[in-house]
């Protein structure tokens, strides 16, 4: 028997909501109330997941309008993978709220959430609704994250209705769109839901291949349940090839947390696990136990998938037993669910177990009638031309992602041409700056040097100057010496010196300047002292 699994679908955060009203009274309302959010939401390290839980629930009858809608997205996206029911009632009240203050964002993330509820509580039909309309609202306002919650929310409700082709593509979607944001966590809830998937069409090499791959991909962010989740998938994966001790200890390590932390979703699923696998080994008691108590815990959470599961489990069991009436009795309930929450693959097993039990009492119309029956679910339900076409879809993916590595390449091979270039253009910068650096080091060299020669010429002009101008100074202080008022004698001409003595002027100028005296007679005075004689020369 082939077990659906947990699907991980790790979402997103609630994206921050303004309040837009204009009443005073109801801004602070709203701004206490986002503060009070804030502070639950980011209490993990110090509170556990139920208190948190409660904190939020103690909260909503308090707030309103945006911050309402707020705490009812919180709930519906905490509580989706752990108590649908409640989920799926928070996450309806949002979508009014949201659909009366026109909040798109906020719509397209709760249509997803209630499409991932419906498919917890078995309702596919719903879960495709909600999805569609999540992936339409979100097309709209072109946000590829939630474009890729609702495809991802699509691919897990057609996994249930075991439409695997079209699951496949709606998931590889996702897984695109997360890559490409490069969203870890999502990311990596989509490659566990696609190993779901090849575990659910018995590839279950593949499927432990994208388990661990989504190991790998959620690293150290990986949380106690998401731990759970990989452990039991690649435990019954294991157990599914024939590996039965590996099996079971990655379900007892898977145990031991989530008895410890108390998933009830997760014990179930453990539960379920542990029952089947003894039930393979032919250890009956211990297997009837298990899937008991597994079917307790769907039953408390309301989780119609898993109880048509169990029911299906234990009719199995039960048959083997040799305790057909029981057996009857739980495969009858399985074939009514089954059909309720439209789960082709498990009324598949219903009618296969049934015609089983017949086939061994009687009477043999019966055993035809669901030997009949089996058949038509079995070829209604994967055909070699679904195989096919997931092939192509593999193929088309792989053809996909091969081309994005090239475009990636190419880009690389771009960036490396144009960083060459750039390398190129700054060595010739850096070339030219070194020439331009040694013509002006020469520059400098020369202009110092001639700097230098300058100021040796001017020294030695300034020397020049210095001895002109001393000498200067000296023929100035000797022309000082005939300057100023020289006492004269009106007849004779003679000057008085300093010590009042009389000295002929020749002498006087002489004796104070470099001047030296020739004698001589003016013509005048050769007239006034030799007149006579010179007219008896002149006279013939």
């Amino acid at each position: 028997m082939i077990y659906k699994g947990s699907i991980l679908d790790k979402k997103f955060t609630p994206n921050p909501i303004i309040y837009t009203h204009s009443d005073t009274n109801k801004k602070m309302r709203s701004f206490l109330s986002a503060r009070i959010i804030l502070f639950l939401l980011f209490s993990a390290i110090a509170v556990s997941q139920t208190r948190q839980l409660d904190s939020l629930k103690k909260v909503l009858p308090t707030v309103n309008g945006k911050a309402r809608l707020e705490v009812l997205y919180a709930l519906s996206n905490q509580l989706e993978g752990i108590a649908p029911k409640q989920a799926f009632e928070y996450g309806r009240e949002g979508v009014s709220i949201a659909q009366e203050l026109g909040d798109s964002a906020s719509l397209a993330t709760l249509y997803s959430s209630l499409a991932y509820s419906s498919s917890e509580l078995g309702n596919f039909a719903q879960s495709l609704k909600y999805g569609y309309q999540s992936l339409e609202v979100s097309s709209k306002i072109k946000d590829k994250k939630k474009i890729a919650s609702a495809n991802s929310t699509l691919g897990i409700a057609y996994v249930y209705l075991g439409q695997y082709s079209k699951a496949l593509e709606y998931h590889l979607a996702a897984l695109r769109l997360r890559e490409q944001l490069n969203l870890v966590i999502p990311t990596a809830a989509t490659l566990n839901n696609i190993g779901i998937l090849y575990h659910n069409i018995g590839q279950y090499d593949k499927a432990i291949e994208y388990y661990k791959r989504a190991q790998e991909r959620h690293g150290s962010s990986l949380s106690d349940l998401g731990r759970v989740h990989y452990l039991t998938n690649i435990g019954y994966s294991e157990f599914k090839r024939g590996n039965y001790d590996v099996a079971m200890k990655y379900h007892s390590d898977a145990l031991a947390i989530a008895e410890k932390s108390n998933y009830a979703g997760m014990l179930a699923y453990i539960y379920f696990n542990l029952g089947i696998m003894h039930s393979e080994r032919q250890d009956y008691g211990k297997a009837l136990d298990y899937l008991h108590r597994s079917l307790n815990n769907y039953e408390e959470l309301g989780q119609k998938y898993g109880i048509v599961q169990l029911l299906n489990a234990l009719g199995t069991a039960y048959f083997k037993t040799a305790q057909y009436e029981k057996s009857i009795q739980y495969l009858d309930r399985a074939v009514l669910l089954s059909k309720q929450i439209n789960a082709p693959d498990q009324s598949k097993i219903s009618y296969e177990n049934l015609y089983a039990v017949y086939n061994k009492i009687g009477p043999m119309s019966e055993a035809f009638k669901f030997y009949r029956l089996f058949s038509e679910a079995k070829d209604s339900l994967f055909t070699s031309n679904e195989s096919k076409r997931i092939a192509e879809i593999v193929v088309n993916h792989e053809i996909a992602q091969q081309q994005r590595v090239i475009e990636l390449l190419q880009k690389e091979h771009m960036i490396s041409e144009l960083n060459l270039e750039k390398q190129d253009l700054q060595a010739k910068v850096l070339f030219a700056g070194v020439i331009l650096s040694i013509v002006m080091m020469g520059y400098l060299v020369y202009n110092n040097r001639r700097a230098y020669k300058n100021k040796k010429t001017v020294e030695l002009k300034n020397e020049e100057l210095k001895a002109l101008n001393e000498e200067l100074q000296q023929k100035m202080s000797e022309i000082q010496l005939l300057t100023g008022l020289l006492p004269i004698c009106a007849n004779c001409k003679k000057i008085r010196d300093d010590q009042g003595g009389w000295e002929q002027i020749e002498h006087y100028i002489s004796k104070h300047s470099e001047v030296k005296f020739s004698h001589g007679i003016c013509p005048d005075c050769m007239k006034a002292l030799y007149g006579d004689v010179m007219s008896k020369y002149k006279k013939p």
